[in-house]
């Protein structure tokens, strides 16, 4: 039995990626369907509409001069004038057509191509060209090439039959004259082809290795002015563009042989058709406007040619960055949300079997396991390199696991629609970085904000005296990551985003590296209102008295928990007994 056309359309389905992205990718391939064919309706009408100079001298030398008549001198002229003026209002809606449609392309796109650049860097979206990160670069690359003057030429090449047709219908030799010339020109164009590809995708990874050393430099500015780091930094982004720059100079060199090549074909044709023409017209087999209609056709049948040659380099390119986002938006089918807002947690937290693959195939997490209970506090606490962070990332989502799941309330962390995440889970990252904008608007994670939790969440963290000390209050704006302020500041300022709202489990990699005495004490009376609340709290920390708040330690080493335990148990075998005297001194620490 044959498979019917509904059978054969899901498998087709089936087989196609899912997602977001490849929705978003698809709709578009739709959309450009129509604009598509509405671009060839206006292409037709411009080509045809370029048919009226050729028309026009052939007029002029046939009829008018022949005559005499200045009233058809008269009429033809204003035909012709009203013709071209027709013409230049449809080139102008076709360039202002091509334009918007860059822009819309950029405008729908946008969101999912950085929705699935940061699936990427989660781990999420299985890309090989991931890592090489500008997809908004090539998205804007793009849109200027539709919105540039490459285009409209490439759109008129299908139409350059038209003009040789018009040669042939004068005399067959001037056709077949045309025919060979353009040929030429097609050859020479895949021959630039041929050379330039290989250097154009080139270029632009030496491109992006620099770019990528130069944003390191800039998030690390600090380090890099303290060490003396700037000038081997920029000699080294300056080896990957010269590099680029080298190829891109010998590309440019070979394509520049090219487009003279193909503008010397250009007007060697023209001169080989007008004495063509003129040796037919001398022996009667055609008029002298003929001669110079030919003439005028051929010019405008090579001019497409011509023109894609020397914007062969920016075709190439946005072919590439065209295919970078098409990959990239079809390998985004792991980003697909569940359709259903979930019950808001309890809080229980299931890690299972949780592994994850650096390069080079090792384990930063080996086949790690734990159940963590609505409402209790783990500390996890090892040797630097142990996986602490890495599991931390995984918790809360933004590092997908290479096998096994984290499981909030038994739903994988990952299917948890970013706005539900965006609500019940807080994460102070072990490097704080704080997001540009105004510090209300900050801490409420760039939701509506709360005024209310707002305050409530600065004060939890200890952060409320220092904000109202700053020269707008909650209204300031962070510029640059919070640079304006301390590294202790920023801490707290991240600690009341992750406690912000109506929190479940709360995720802290090292919540007191930057604090003061005081900041510490407000840490401790922060974990304390959290245990009240009921929340799930995971802390990373190297400070035994910090570990002793926690319901149960877990000690981890070589990518794996060697030991889980109450905290004096598991503290008591590890190191010397934190004397109690350390204990005291934070306030809320008395067991």
């Amino acid at each position: 039995m044959r498979p019917g056309p509904m059978s054969m359309s899901m498998a087709q389905n089936q087989n196609q990626p899912q997602g977001p992205g490849a929705d978003a990718l698809r709709r578009v391939k739709v959309e450009l369907k129509s604009a598509v064919g509405l671009l060839a309706v206006f292409s037709i009408a411009i080509n045809l509409l370029l048919l009226v100079p050729s028309l026009y001298m052939m007029q002029i030398y046939d009829r008018v001069l022949r005559s005499g008549v200045i009233e058809t001198l008269i009429y033809v002229t204003l035909i012709a004038a009203g013709s071209i003026a027709i013409y230049a209002m449809l080139e102008s809606l076709r360039l202002r057509a091509l334009s918007r449609i860059g822009e819309w392309i950029e405008d729908t796109l946008f969101e999912p191509v950085f929705a699935a650049a940061m699936g990427a860097e989660r781990g999420l979206v299985k890309h090989s060209g991931a890592q090489e990160g500008t997809p908004f670069n090539d998205l804007r690359t793009v849109r200027q090439f539709l919105s540039g003057p490459t285009l409209p030429s490439l759109c008129d090449i299908p139409w350059m039959p038209l003009f040789l047709i018009g040669c042939t219908l004068i005399h067959p030799y001037l056709g077949l004259l045309g025919l060979g010339f353009s040929m030429l020109i097609v050859a020479l164009a895949l021959l630039n082809d041929r050379v330039t590809k290989p250097a154009t995708e080139r270029v632009s990874k030496g491109q992006q290795e620099a770019q990528r050393v130069l944003a390191e430099a800039a998030r690390n500015v600090d380090t890099v002015s303290a060490m003396g780091l700037g000038r081997p930094l920029a000699e080294k982004a300056s080896r990957a563009n010269a590099m680029s720059t080298a190829i891109l100079a010998a590309a440019t060199d070979s394509s520049t042989v090219m487009i003279g090549a193909g503008k010397f074909l250009r007007v060697v044709a023209q001169i080989a058709t007008l004495a063509l023409g003129a040796y037919l017209s001398l022996a009667g087999h055609i008029t002298p406007g003929g001669m110079i209609a030919s003439s005028i056709l051929l010019s405008r049948a090579l001019a497409p040619l011509d023109q894609a040659i020397a914007a062969w380099r920016g075709l190439q390119q946005s072919r590439l960055a065209w295919g970078r986002i098409e990959s990239l938006l079809n390998a985004s089918g792991a980003l697909i949300e569940s359709p259903i807002a979930l019950p808001a947690p309890e809080g229980r937290l299931t890690i299972e079997g949780v592994t994850v693959m650096a390069a080079g195939n090792k384990a930063i997490l080996n086949n790690v396991s734990l159940v963590v209970k609505a409402g209790e506090s783990i500390s996890f606490i090892g040797p630097s390199g142990s996986g602490k962070s890495t599991l931390c990332r995984t918790i809360v989502g933004s590092r997908a696991p290479s096998r096994g799941a984290v499981r909030l309330d038994g739903g994988d962390i990952l299917m948890w629609r970013d706005d539900q995440r965006r609500k019940y889970v807080g994460y102070l990252a072990q490097g704080t970085e704080l997001f540009s904008g105004r510090v209300r608007d900050v801490i409420a994670r760039f939701d509506e904000p709360d005024d209310a939790a707002v305050v409530e969440a600065a004060k939890l963290s200890g952060c409320h005296g220092l904000i109202l000390s700053l020269p707008q209050g909650y209204d300031t704006v962070l510029t640059n990551g919070g640079a304006m302020l301390s590294g202790g500041q920023r801490q707290r300022i991240a600690l009341a985003r992750a406690v912000y709202g109506d929190t479940r489990i709360v995720v802290l990699d090292e919540p007191n590296a930057s604090l003061d005495g005081e900041g510490e004490r407000a840490l401790v009376a922060c974990l304390a209102a959290l245990k009240q609340r009921g929340a799930t709290v995971v802390i990373v920390t190297h400070k035994p008295a910090l570990a002793h708040l926690a319901d149960r330690v877990a000690v981890m080493q070589n990518g794996q928990i060697v030991k889980l335990g109450p905290p004096t148990e598991v503290l008591r075998e590890l190191v010397a007994p934190v004397p109690s005297s350390d204990i005291r001194a934070i306030p809320g620490s008395a067991r």
